[in-house]
C-alpha cells in the first residue's frame, strides 16, 4: 500500500502520463489541482494530465496520514507540494492538500477518488 502514492508522484514527477492514468480505475473521480472541473473516467482523467504534465510538474510529498479501511481500500490524505513552469516561464511552487481513495481491483490498487486543491 505504501507505493502506491509513491508511484503516483514518481510518475507525475516523470510526466509519465500512460502510467499516471492507468493508475486510476476506469470509473474513477479526479478533482485536479489546477482545474474546476469534476474529471470521471480515464479519458476525463487523462485529458486533465494532458494539460497538467505540460508544466513540467516535480511533486514532492510533504505530510500524509493514511487509514487502512481493508485489505482492499485505504485512504490518503496530506500534502504534496508541485513545482510547476508559470505562464511567463518561471517555475514556481505551489502548495497543495490532496487525499485519495484507493481500491484493489484484479490485485492492483487503482484510484478509485482523488482531489487535489491549492492551500488557502
Amino acid at each position: 500500500m505504501e507505493n502506491v502514492l509513491k508511484n503516483w508522484i514518481k510518475y507525475v514527477s516523470n510526466k509519465d502520463l500512460v502510467n499516471v492514468v492507468d493508475m486510476y480505475a476506469e470509473d474513477g473521480v479526479l478533482l485536479g489541482t489546477f482545474s474546476d472541473v469534476v474529471r470521471k473516467g480515464k479519458n476525463d482523467i487523462e485529458d486533465y494530465f494532458k494539460f497538467f504534465l505540460k508544466k513540467n510538474p516535480t511533486a514532492k510529498l510533504v505530510q500524509k496520514e493514511t487509514h487502512i479501511i481493508n485489505d482492499n481500500n485505504f485512504t490518503v490524505c496530506g500534502f504534496y507540494d508541485f513545482e510547476v513552469d508559470s505562464e511567463n516561464g518561471n517555475r514556481v511552487i505551489s502548495k497543495a492538500r490532496f487525499s485519495f481513495v484507493f481500491q484493489k481491483q484484479n490485485e492492483l490498487f487503482k484510484i478509485l477518488s482523488h482531489h487535489s486543491s491549492i492551500m488557502p
